[in-house]
């Protein structure tokens, strides 16, 4: 992505790693719901970033759990012709509620789905489907996705194992201060 190319996300545990990671350059180039959490943003939201701004790549990124809230966006975007991607990452559950009951609970219910083939999704609605299949192919993925000029979803698989050091870790940061 460049300084001035855009990312919406949505809620969820990628998003606590984008706003910790992603690097922002210029003003609105970022946008993440916060405050109310509006759980599937991503998609329309990047539809619009990329009809006001059809010059810069755009790039949404989602869980599997907020994708399937707004999928049928994707038909607005394909028959709109606005070739937004969308990195779908999938671990087949609310991800972030089942972090928040972990470390609450000790446990966690009612948090984990199937999802269809994003993929073939993809293709039955006359998008680009792609897939990672190992972490470091993601960035030729992406440049694949932008350079294909259309709507693009990317089925990306994750293990959210690192939240739950990243909790400890910070619950010993806070151990630390008080």
């Amino acid at each position: 992505m460049g300084k001035e190319d855009i990312l919406v996300s949505d809620v969820g545990a990628h998003k606590m790693w984008i706003s910790r990671h992603y690097n922002c350059y210029e003003p609105n180039t970022c946008l993440i719901s916060n405050g109310f959490a509006t759980m599937g943003i991503a998609v329309p939201g990047s539809i619009a970033a990329k009809m006001l701004y059809p010059e810069r790549k755009v790039l949404a990124v989602t869980g599997d759990g907020g994708f399937m809230m707004n999928c049928q966006e994707i038909e607005t975007a394909v028959r709109m012709h606005v070739p937004i991607v969308v990195l779908v990452v999938r671990d087949d559950s609310y991800s972030l509620i089942k972090w928040k009951q972990d470390d609450r609970f000790g446990n966690h219910c009612f948090v984990d789905f199937t999802n269809p083939d994003f993929v073939k999704m993809a293709e039955s609605m006359h998008a680009v489907g792609l897939r990672v299949d190992k972490t470091e192919d993601l960035k030729d993925v992406l440049k694949q996705a932008f350079a294909s000029g259309k709507v693009c979803i990317i089925d990306c698989p994750v293990d959210y194992a690192e939240n739950t050091k990243l909790t400890e870790h910070l619950k010993q940061m806070i151990a630390e201060l008080g």
